[in-house]
């Protein structure tokens, strides 16, 4: 009896022993705090993923925000533009010249009698055309040479062979009015629009396209008092400007600019 309540006594010690598993438990909290960090650092490069795909999209739509904004301004100047040479058309009737002599007899006067070819060239957004037979040529751009005492508008003299053509800076000479600093620095030249015999050419930035018109798609300049004797007429639907050559080469002969 003795000695089975001593067993008992024994086997009752016996389970004291047992902190031993002590480790496992650390070993599983330390694998359990790896884990934990892993899916942390995971959550972590997401979120970074996450962040820098919404700042590109941003940046994206901040870009293409701005090119909207400067194509609706663009179009925007146009219009003032169209719109401003479509009044200066419509009020030249009935007004008298009082400091410019009046201008010879103009070649416009038959091509409102047919149909008519004429190329379309733009400078600083502002659409010009002018009709082929009065089309002195197309001269590639170079730079010209600057001389002194002439007027503003006055770029220089261009050499081309044995030539020297006198170019017109043709945005400061039809809308000086508009012409500024930031609007100077924009243009970007590359070509000269020669006028009729002359020797002098328009500067122009692009090359549009050569078209026919009838007389019925100008609003022509009325009555020959004008103000504005190169403004031949104005074509609507294009919102573009038809260019009196012999006027125009009549008025740069003189040193005169659109306004004068």
């Amino acid at each position: 009896m003795h000695e089975y309540l001593d067993a008992l006594l024994f086997d009752e010690k016996t389970p004291a022993s047992q902190p031993e598993s002590a480790p496992v438990a650390e070993k599983n909290t330390a694998e359990l705090e790896r884990l934990l960090a892993q899916a942390t650092l995971r959550d972590q490069e997401q979120e970074q993923v996450q962040a820098k795909a919404q700042a590109e999209q941003a940046a994206a739509a901040k870009k293409q925000a701005e090119q909207q904004r400067l194509l609706e301004l663009e179009r925007q100047q146009e219009a003032e533009m169209a719109a401003q040479l479509e009044k200066q058309a419509e009020q030249t009737q009935g007004e008298a010249l009082i400091d410019v002599p009046p201008p010879p007899v103009s070649n416009m006067e038959n091509y409102k009698q047919g149909d008519f070819q004429a190329l379309f060239f733009s400078v600083a957004g502002l659409k010009l055309a002018v009709p082929l037979k009065s089309l002195g040529g197309i001269h590639q751009w170079k730079e010209a040479n600057t001389i002194f005492g002439k007027p503003d508008w006055y770029l220089g003299i261009m050499t081309n062979r044995d030539e020297k053509l006198n170019v017109v800076d043709t945005a400061r000479w039809v809308m000086p009015e508009k012409y500024t600093a930031e609007l100077a620095e924009s243009i970007n030249y590359q070509y000269l629009i020669m006028l009729g015999e002359s020797q002098w050419g328009l500067a122009c930035e692009t090359l549009v396209t050569t078209e026919s018109l009838s007389p019925e798609d100008v609003q022509w300049r009325k009555g020959e008092g004008s103000k504005r004797p190169w403004l031949a007429g104005v074509v609507r639907e294009k919102m573009c400007a038809i260019l009196d050559v012999d006027a125009m080469v009549d008025m740069l002969e003189k040193g005169l600019n659109s306004q004068d």
